[in-house]
């Protein structure tokens, strides 16, 4: 198992908090049985993403109000505070749980202990499970293991978001409408009017792309670079990075370029870089 040190889980717990929840969110919390999760977007009024979460009901089901819900950790605290100021009279409580870790696990991968284990949270449709654990001393902190990790959620569209991406895109600008995090049938939340305007008039016109190169480039998060494709130049902006351990750099980007094009290239600070095969 991998030490997922760039994320944190918070804690809802009260009798209000399934209501609170799925008020708040772009998914459908309260269709959510025990031990299941749904991906979920948190969006300001404008409809623009602050943060992606996984929610998860508590499999216990003597604890009906308890959530867990997994985010980016440079956005949990900032998150938290804001939700907090919508609780008001609502009976919920949201805490940040400090002590405890995430790991990564693939489906054929090595759980820990019971004694170690808090709870596992497996994604709807996924091979790979967050477990939640307050012993992080057996978990991997490989930087190639880390970025392995990290670059099959890029490939699934799993982007975690940080402070310079969040508030910056829609949900489905980020493709986070396929990753199943927005429920166009449920009723309001923040942002739910524009998002939902856009999805019904189809009129979407950046999407997200993931682009690998076998150059060592770093780019970050908000930077611009072109996209070579056809013989068109197309802007992107940069939304996160990584390194893989054959030495590719695979940077997802949000771009008007056509999904159906081929991108043959990117050009960043000057320098071209040929692209890999998708």
């Amino acid at each position: 198992m991998v030490l997922l040190s760039n994320l944190k889980v918070l804690h809802f717990s009260g009798a209000d908090t399934a209501d609170f929840l799925h008020n708040q969110v772009s998914a459908d919390v309260l269709a959510l049985s025990h031990g299941e999760s749904t991906f979920a977007c948190y969006c300001e009024p404008k409809g623009r993403v602050l943060a992606l979460m996984l929610i998860a009901k508590s499999d216990d089901a003597s604890s009906t109000n308890d959530y867990l819900v997994i985010v980016s950790r440079s956005l949990a605290a900032t998150i938290a505070t804001r939700l907090k100021m919508y609780v008001i009279r609502a009976k919920v409580n949201i805490e940040i749980m400090e002590d405890v870790s995430i790991a990564g696990v693939q489906s054929n991968g090595e759980l820990p202990s019971s004694a170690e284990q808090l709870t596992t949270i497996t994604p709807p449709d996924s091979n790979s499970s967050y477990v939640l654990t307050e012993d992080s001393s057996n978990l991997s902190t490989s930087s190639d293991e880390i970025n392995k990790w990290k670059l099959s959620e890029l490939q699934k569209g799993i982007n975690w978001l940080c402070p310079e991406t969040s508030a910056q895109f829609l949900p489905q600008m980020l493709g986070f409408d396929q990753l199943g995090a927005v429920n166009f049938r449920k009723g309001c939340y923040p942002g739910q009017e524009i998002v939902a305007r856009i999805h019904y008039l189809g009129k979407v016109k950046r999407h997200p792309r993931l682009l690998c190169t076998p150059d060592k480039i770093g780019p970050e998060p908000m930077e611009e670079l072109q996209i070579q494709g056809g013989g068109q130049s197309y802007a992107a902006v940069v939304t996160d990075s990584v390194r893989s351990e054959d030495g590719r750099t695979c940077i997802l980007v949000v771009t008007r370029m056509d999904p159906d094009l081929i991108a043959e290239k990117i050009v960043y600070q000057g320098q071209e870089s040929e692209l890999l095969a998708d």
